[in-house]
């Protein structure tokens, strides 16, 4: 007998964006069906460190969805 494997994509988005309050500056939200689950309040200079902590949310976001499933 052979097992199938069901894979469920994670229904959530990182978004990193320019600041539309501080230019130069970026923000991240996590996003699902276009809906804001979390953002951070801060925004950060360079892109890549908007990314990186909007990364980790974003790893721990998705957790929380793997174990209410």
């Amino acid at each position: 007998m052979v097992e199938m494997i069901t894979f469920n994509p994670n229904p959530h988005t990182l978004r990193v964006t320019p600041s539309a309050k501080e230019p130069g500056r970026f923000e991240w939200s996590i996003t699902r069906d276009g809906v804001v689950v979390r953002q951070f309040v801060r925004s950060f200079g360079p892109e890549d460190e908007s990314d990186a902590t909007g990364d980790v949310a974003y790893g721990a976001v998705t957790i929380r969805w793997q174990n209410a499933r």
